[in-house]
């Protein structure tokens, strides 16, 4: 029978894998149904809990996330009042995902900067927060954005959020809640490429529509002129998707929409500074790993290791 997660034991010392605090007592309930629930149920919470913390099954990224003397924990709420940057970097990987840790970590920041937002004599954050979601879907799909998005705009916590296709975001959140995503948002941006024919038709009819007149001559000996107006699509389906790198469709929440001309950050004398300055980070991380033993060497001290305690077949053909 499978025991609850907080009534496990390791060996005679009795140590309990997870310790809940006073504070979260009041929904343990629900973990512990899930855990000791309907078979299917508890599995698939085992199988989510392990993809969560597959990154710490590893021992040197244990040790770079544990607090220890000379590398104390960080402070997010300091690095908020201090209008400071966090940087969440990662990839979707189908084996060791990051994406829960990001989403966790992106909620937690999100949580703080709402906590000082509410707690500030202005009601709001001062100055103002933005978080800035690239890769939504497959980096950290965010459970809560509607919500912030409605709610947290108003309290200086603004978003950014980027996703490569309608497609990819209705996958991962559903038709309604991106469809609720997308109404929330007060700027869209998009560029070309789209082959979603269903969403181009639908960004074409938000973009609107623009009377054109028409004039007809007619010759002989009744000739005149008539004059009658056309509403057209003032931007076709197919030239959503046509439209040119370094332009992109910019559609405001309540002004009229327009093409925007855009230039690459590594373009220029910035450009070429911010190109400078990567070529030399890049240099240092060589460096660094310069000292690290090769995924090659790592595989060949496992299986010698394996080989020495009999895990192998070849083990078992030798002796």
């Amino acid at each position: 029978m499978r025991r609850p997660a907080h009534q496990c034991r390791h060996g005679a010392r009795g140590q309990e894998p997870i310790r809940p605090s006073a504070a979260c007592w009041s929904s343990w309930g629900d973990h512990d149904r899930a855990l000791t629930g309907d078979d299917r149920t508890a599995g698939n919470t085992i199988t989510t809990v392990q993809q969560a913390l597959t990154l710490f099954f590893q021992p040197d990224i244990r040790r770079r996330c544990m607090p220890r003397p000379g590398h104390p924990a960080t402070d997010i709420a300091d690095i908020i009042r201090r209008g400071g940057t966090i940087y969440l970097l990662g990839r979707e990987d189908p084996y060791a995902s990051a994406s829960p840790l990001m989403t966790a970590l992106a909620e937690h920041v999100l949580d703080t900067a709402l906590a000082l937002a509410t707690a500030s004599e202005h009601n709001k954050l001062c100055p103002p927060m933005l978080a800035c979601l690239d890769e939504l879907p497959s980096t950290a799909p965010l459970p809560t954005l509607r919500i912030r998005m409605a709610n947290e705009r108003a309290l200086g916590i603004s978003f950014i959020w980027a996703a490569q296709t309608w497609r990819q975001l209705a996958a991962l959140y559903g038709e309604q809640e991106a469809r609720a995503l997308l109404g929330l948002t007060n700027v869209l941006v998009m560029f070309g490429g789209s082959k979603d024919g269903g969403f181009n038709r639908e960004i074409s009819e938000l973009v609107g529509s623009v009377r054109v007149a028409r004039t007809t001559w007619q010759t002989g000996g009744k000739g005149g002129r008539s004059v009658s107006g056309e509403d057209m699509a003032i931007l076709k389906p197919e030239e959503v998707r046509q439209i040119p790198t370094k332009q992109a469709l910019v559609v405001p929440e309540n002004a009229p929409p327009i093409i925007a001309k855009l230039s690459r950050c590594i373009e220029g004398k910035t450009g070429r500074q911010l190109l400078a300055e990567l070529d030399a980070t890049r240099t240092i991380v060589e460096r660094a790993r310069a000292d690290e033993v090769s995924i090659e060497a790592r595989q060949l001290a496992a299986l010698a290791n394996a080989r020495r305690h009999a895990l192998t077949e070849a083990a078992d053909h030798d002796g």
